[in-house]
């Protein structure tokens, strides 16, 4: 009943449009995502008759970027926007509202810190994290019982795992999947203890020992793996091959390919001589300052902190795959009883507290580009680890850094 009458005066203030605030959030969901953004949306706007919140889908995360240039130029921003870190540090960090003294403590409590941390600019909050995904292990059940812990048990398994019966060169099966980003080299390059810049980010120190340690690694795993550069969801599902590592985002696509042909399941990831974090990836969510009056913020505020609560953050996580963050949503029985029913999970909320992020620097989407430039040069071969290295150090602090 209170629900019918909370729907009904929704539906009657939106007809009146009596005190009604409208805002706008400019997204780049899509698919499943944008249909659980949508349910989450209409609960917040039924709870909240008062509010309307208009979400603009602007394409990619490119043409979003893009538009909110444009539209910050012109002074017409939208209300609320999403947006990856280093967008804000090249061009949002005097035009968004600052949340320091806004979100309650403890929200950010709630949150592990190395993901904070992404959200703050010259001291100041910013940002809160919004559709976030890790990398995970993902592996064939029938074919390794017990996942690899450590870098040293992942290539020995996936070596153990390749067969070539006909002798050809070229395996039937392959113990493991590689393909060439930039996160599977600055994951390894963490895990071995490895940081991007010097303090005052004038230095770039990818030629390190760390970055020696990962790039190794990686020729090794590449002597037992596919090596392609197109997702490997398809690969693994049909058996091809035994193990990969890929994003929490996948985990759909590994089950569509996979049904009704091989056992799957998830785990953290392999540990290297230093940890076993992962990248934490997608973007952060927030309020603009200009141009929109101060109902519009206070509305964009509650509606950002709904996304936060515990009902929308759990609806969140259920229904796209990205990882729950809040540590009271992991540790509720709700979350658990939902992992026993999708052991897949289980790993995607253990691997949720073992993370790093990227340094806040306006130039990383480029930066990150020469990584992925300098990976794919040292696994076609066309560089030595130690050439790679210099020359990423070399056009990253002469092109971004100077």
């Amino acid at each position: 009943m209170r629900k019918t009458i909370g729907v009904l005066a929704f539906l009657l203030i939106g007809v009146l449009g009596l005190g009604q605030v409208e805002i706008e959030f400019w997204h780049a969901m899509r698919g499943g995502h944008l249909e659980t953004l949508e349910a989450i949306t209409a609960e917040f706007m039924e709870k909240n008759p008062d509010i309307v919140v208009k979400l603009v889908g602007q394409g990619g995360y490119g043409d979003l970027n893009t538009k909110l240039i444009a539209a910050a130029a012109a002074m017409q921003p939208p209300t609320l926007a999403q947006f990856y870190a280093d967008w804000v540090a090249a061009a949002y960090k005097d035009a968004l509202l600052p949340l320091d003294d806004l979100v309650p403590p403890e929200i950010l409590a709630d949150i592990p810190e190395k993901l904070l941390q992404a959200c703050y600019f010259d001291g100041k909050l910013l940002t809160l994290p919004f559709n976030k995904s890790t990398l995970i292990l993902f592996y064939n059940t029938d074919l390794v019982p017990e996942p690899p812990t450590t870098w040293e048990e992942l290539i020995e398994m996936a070596r153990n795992l390749t067969v070539d019966e006909d002798g050809d060169g070229t395996p039937e099966r392959y113990g493991f999947g590689l393909r060439p980003y930039p996160e599977m080299f600055t994951t390894p390059f963490w895990q071995a203890g490895g940081r991007f810049f010097s303090e005052d980010m004038t230095e770039s120190l990818l030629y390190s020992e760390p970055g020696l340690a990962a790039l190794n690694f990686l020729l090794e795993l590449k002597a037992t793996s596919l090596y392609q550069t197109g997702y490997l969801s398809g690969p693994f599902g049909s058996g091809k091959i035994a193990m990969y590592i890929g994003s929490v985002a996948g985990i759909p696509y590994v089950a569509r390919a996979a049904e009704g042909k091989v056992n799957w399941n998830t785990a953290v990831l392999p540990k290297g001589p230093v940890n076993n974090d992962s990248i934490y990836m997608g973007t952060d969510v927030g309020i603009f300052a200009l141009n929109t009056d101060a109902a519009q913020r206070e509305a964009a505020l509650k509606y950002v902190l709904y996304l936060l609560s515990p009902e929308a953050h759990m609806a969140w996580a259920k229904g796209t795959g990205y990882i729950p963050f809040r540590k009271s949503a992991i540790a509720s029985e709700e979350w658990k009883a939902y992992m026993a029913e999708h052991p897949e999970r289980v790993a995607v909320t253990e691997q949720a507290f073992h993370g790093f992020t990227y340094p806040n620097h306006p130039k990383w989407y480029s930066i990150r580009g020469v990584i992925g430039d300098m990976l794919e040069a040292v696994l076609l071969g066309d560089m030595t680890p130690e050439e790679a290295l210099q020359w990423a150090d070399e056009t990253i602090e002469e092109e971004y850094l100077k």
